[in-house]
């Protein structure tokens, strides 16, 4: 899969329903996937470093496109099955002070730091589809900041997220109160 190059903003009446509304969720992805897993829910590290983020990515954080940033790609596993891909990019200076812990997420997912205690707030949200070498997948891309500081995530929602779930999605919705429901 081709890492964060491929995303193509488009309406999100594109989709299929039940896809548009699993992709438009704006609370936590995590505790969404959750709710949908039968047994268990997993992180999947795929990679972590310091590196330079694609021309489309540079340009949604307003940072020069050759600034280095943070980069972590994971796969977000639902009983066992990759259900979603994710790649955040973290511009370095949001790595400073209470960003730090950004960091050192390990298996972690990435919304236990963004709706916690000091929730981020998400300012950009853009449904689209990311085109990779396996095909054409229903994605999103969200802005998030706090206090100056700011990281974008892309996330490309798998095939098999769909096909595992596809009697499930009218459930999903009792998830509210991201703030103060524990992932």
């Amino acid at each position: 899969m081709t890492p964060g190059d491929g995303f193509q903003p488009r309406p999100c009446y594109r989709m299929p329903r039940t896809q548009r509304r699993v992709v438009r969720h704006h609370g936590s992805l995590t505790r969404l996937l959750r709710s949908l897993c039968r047994e268990s829910f997993s992180v999947q590290v795929l990679g972590e470093a310091t590196q330079v983020p694609t021309r489309d990515e540079a340009l949604a954080l307003g940072q020069p496109p050759r600034q280095r940033a943070w980069i972590r790609e994971v796969v977000l596993c639902g009983d066992g099955r990759p259900w979603v891909r994710a790649r955040t990019v973290i511009p370095l200076k949001t790595l400073n002070g209470p960003g730090r812990s950004l960091k050192r997420l390990g298996s972690r997912p990435l919304g236990s730091a963004l709706f916690g205690n000091r929730p981020w707030r998400r300012t950009r949200f853009i449904c689209g589809f990311n085109r990779t070498d396996e095909g054409l997948y229903a994605a999103r891309r969200s802005l998030f900041r706090r206090r100056g500081t700011s990281l974008l995530v892309t996330e490309t929602f798998l095939p098999t997220l769909w096909l595992d779930t596809a009697n499930q999605h009218e459930g999903y919705q009792t998830i509210r109160m991201d703030a103060i429901r524990p992932l």
